[in-house]
């Protein structure tokens, strides 16, 4: 079974800079590099509304939104690591598949 909010360039990345602690949004951004703020605040509330992340806002002399793993959150973190493993070991023979010229009926 695929669960649709995996599918994305963006989810796997954000679950993995969690996996040590907590960020800040713009942390979290400037850590993830050329990520848009529109995707990043729609990646961020699909996981907070799947139950994979928590967001708390802290009130010092401004307001802060920080973004954390929560219990089932954690859970995902040793599947994308076999995710990582599996594509260093057989992406580029999937890449080479997936991009090959396809011929159908003599064309192509």
């Amino acid at each position: 079974m695929t669960i649709p909010i995996f599918i994305g360039r963006w989810t796997p990345r954000i679950l993995f800079s969690l996996r040590e602690r907590p960020y800040r949004h713009g942390d979290l951004r400037r850590q993830l590099g050329s990520i848009s703020q529109r995707m990043m605040t729609r990646t961020l509330r699909n996981l907070e509304l799947a139950g994979l992340i928590a967001r708390r806002e802290t009130k010092s002399k401004t307001v802060a939104v920080e973004y954390s793993l929560t219990n089932v959150g954690k859970t995902i973190i040793a599947p994308l690591r076999g995710m990582c493993r599996w594509a260093k070991r057989y992406g580029r023979l999937v890449s080479a598949h997936v991009y090959a010229p396809v011929e159908i009926n003599g064309i192509g």
